[in-house]
């Protein structure tokens, strides 16, 4: 059955209420486990050093790293995965086309990438966790407040690991955020329709939105089980 208008609206509505981002970069919905990085400082990478805190998320390792060396990249990225998959906080590693890697330990429900700084941060690679509620096997996907601050600041492939989820995307093309939510909000609509003619439920939210999102994104890539 197809659904009504206002099916659609009500829809729409529980995105934007769900999903907004407040001025004050405030977690709107812990459950979700977003990554909040929404406004980043000008800060220099040569300013930060292991140690470095802003009350939510420390610097614990900074080492050199070949960029351009896509074995030594996934090795990181594979240790990264083993080590916290299961993690009941966030944690972020951050491989700058700089030459370095930043290992980064926030909280539950958040981890804040742009303690490093715009130099690091720039074209950078990069992998977090979301905490797996107790009882399930893995967590949600990327939100799309981590879509936001991979486009915002020119970030490269983005990695996340979720119990035994293992997601990645990236941007072939440039998008504003407006241009990002506006197709998130369509693909969320697909996704409730398809459920709503199916009588289903949606199981993760995020997952879905992703898996049609190249639908009306042009250039977006969303890997599952890299």
């Amino acid at each position: 059955m197809k659904r009504n208008d206002a099916a659609i609206a009500a829809d729409n509505e529980k995105f934007t209420q769900e999903n907004a981002i407040n001025s004050e970069n405030i977690l709107t919905n812990p459950d979700k486990y977003d990554i909040i990085n929404i406004e980043v400082q000008n800060i220099g990478e040569s300013n930060v050093k292991i140690g470095d805190t802003d009350g939510t998320t420390t610097i614990t390792d900074i080492r050199p790293i070949d960029f351009y060396d896509e074995a030594a990249i996934m090795k990181e990225i594979e240790d990264f995965c083993a080590k916290y998959a299961y993690a009941d906080v966030e944690y972020a590693l951050e491989i700058a086309p700089t030459g370095k890697a930043y290992n980064l330990t926030g909280i539950k429900g958040e981890v804040h990438s742009e303690i490093i700084g715009n130099d690091a941060l720039n074209g950078s690679i990069s992998i977090h966790n979301h905490p797996v509620e107790i009882g399930k096997n893995k967590g949600d996907s990327f939100s799309i407040k981590d879509l936001r601050f991979a486009t915002e600041n020119n970030l490269g492939k983005q990695y996340l690991v979720s119990g035994n989820r293992r997601d990645a995307f990236e941007f072939i093309n440039e998008h504003t955020f407006d241009e990002i939510s506006t197709a998130w909000k369509k693909a969320y609509n697909k996704v409730s329709e398809n459920h709503w003619n199916n009588e289903t439920e949606i199981a993760f939210e995020q997952e879905e939105t992703l898996r049609e999102l190249h639908k009306y994104l042009k250039g977006f890539k969303f890997y599952e089980n890299f």
